[in-house]
C-alpha cells in the first residue's frame, strides 16, 4: 500500500531527540521510503512510503510516537484514481 504522510513535532519535544533517534533508526521491513522531506520552518516533514501492511506502517511510525504525530494516508496514482471517481460517481447518479 502507497502512503502519503505528514508529520510534526508533539509540543514541548526537542527536536534533537527525535534526530538522533532518527539517525539511529532503521525502517522495519515491509516498510520503504520512496521520498521524504523535512517542512522548511524544521517542524516537521513529509513523505510517500510504501507499506506491506498496516503493521508494517504502525511499526514504522512507532518508533517515534510519543516525539511525533502522524497523519498517514492511503494514495494512489491520479491515473488509477480518474476511472474510480468516474465509475464511482456514475453510480450516485444513477440512483439518484
Amino acid at each position: 500500500m502507497l502512503l502519503g504522510g505528514t508529520y510534526k513535532f508533539r509540543t514541548g519535544v526537542d527536536q534533537r531527540v527525535g534526530l538522533k533517534r532518527f539517525q539511529a533508526w532503521t525502517p522495519p521491513a515491509g516498510f520503504t521510503f520512496h521520498g521524504h522531506w523535512a517542512r522548511a520552518d524544521g517542524m516537521g516533514g513529509m513523505f510517500i512510503a510504501e507499506a506491506e501492511s498496516a503493521a508494517a506502517a504502525f511499526e514504522a511510525t512507532g518508533a517515534f510516537g510519543d516525539l511525533i504525530e502522524f497523519h498517514l494516508v492511503p494514495v494512489l496514482d491520479i491515473m488509477e484514481s480518474v476511472p474510480i471517481s468516474a465509475r464511482v460517481l456514475g453510480w450516485i447518479d444513477s440512483i439518484g
